[in-house]
């Protein structure tokens, strides 16, 4: 693993072309595998040690802090990765974590302790779940109220709504399920190079979706552009379920003929500029929402149920992540 060298910088402005260390291309990765930190043997004794003095504590796994989660090499690394994730590329894939020798609940601790070194971990749907399953139990993600990490199928390229999202492999599928990534500094200048006429309509409002979980008292769609700037920042929602499920919500206006438009070429160029990344038994995907896209192939499980695709995935708040809006 390597941090980008890269790390230019300007402010972000409505229209115009983005200088950001989170500009990236599927060849340079593919060109290269530096953004994957492959643990030591070091690395792993200090998990392991970690997991073992959370499981004699007795503590709950959602009461440990960044101090009851001691790595005293690999902190470190997970600085790095930290700083990776706020200032460089956007991502980073930990590669090596001794999954198949945890049992689920020590694995959920061990990813759990590793993520407090990240930030805090918060709710991830409406109910408040902080820990979630990814795995297909079989509902249709066309219903409305359905997210798709219940589901085998394709999902479009969207950000979860947090600083960090974290994937957690336990268990990869029989075949598919690749975790795709895209840079959305590299989409938006794609877009805003090829076709500036729907970039207008991107850094505009449109409706979405709370796909059920609506907070209380509140509509269940919310406003809010595709391309987002903040103070010189830039922050991107994706072109996903999210958006379109909005439409059967009554009172909800219907898409005009250009955000149509914007909305499909949006879709076909994320495709173009996306890298597929390959999950292993024991990887951690970790995500700065804000500036990576995310999607996964559809994939075919296995019959076994202890052999299904499964990941554990989090939701992390960094106090300091680059600014967003409200």
């Amino acid at each position: 693993f390597s941090p980008r060298a890269n790390r230019d910088r300007a402010p972000a402005v409505p229209m115009q072309p983005l200088v950001d260390p989170a500009g990236w291309t599927a060849g340079e990765l593919a060109a290269s595998d530096n953004w994957i930190y492959e643990l030591t043997d070091t690395d792993i004794g200090d998990i392991r040690a970690a997991v073992s003095a959370v499981e004699n504590s007795g503590r709950e796994i959602k009461d440990l802090r960044r101090e009851d989660f001691v790595l005293p090499n690999f902190a470190r690394g997970l600085r790095d990765v930290r700083d990776e994730l706020l200032n460089g590329r956007g991502f980073v894939l930990i590669r090596g974590v001794p999954a198949a020798d945890f049992s689920l609940k020590q694995s959920a601790i061990a990813y759990w302790g590793l993520s407090t070194h990240l930030g805090r971990v918060v709710s991830q749907n409406g109910k408040g779940h902080l820990l979630g399953h990814v795995r297909d139990v079989g509902r249709d993600y066309g219903d409305a109220n359905t997210r798709g990490y219940s589901t085998s199928a394709h999902m479009g390229f969207h950000v979860d709504r947090c600083d960090h999202v974290g994937l957690f492999c336990l268990q990869p599928s029989k075949s598919g399920g690749e975790s795709r990534i895209a840079s959305a500094v590299t989409l938006h200048n794609e877009i805003l190079a090829r076709r500036p006429d729907l970039m207008e309509e991107l850094v505009k409002d449109f409706y979405w979706s709370w796909v059920g979980e609506a907070p209380p008292d509140s509509e269940p769609w919310y406003t809010m552009p595709v391309f987002s700037f903040e103070d010189g920042y830039l922050c991107v929602r994706g072109v996903s379920s999210q958006i379109y499920k909005s439409r059967d919500i009554p009172g909800v206006p219907p898409f005009t003929e250009k955000q149509i438009e914007a909305l499909d070429f949006f879709k076909q160029v994320v495709e173009e500029i996306a890298f597929d990344m390959e999950f292993r038994q024991g990887d951690i995907q970790f995500l700065h929402n804000h500036v990576t896209l995310h999607s996964r192939r559809g994939f075919e499980d296995w019959p076994e149920p202890e052999r299904k695709r499964h990941l554990l995935r989090f939701w992390i708040r960094d106090e300091g992540c680059r600014p967003i809006p409200a």
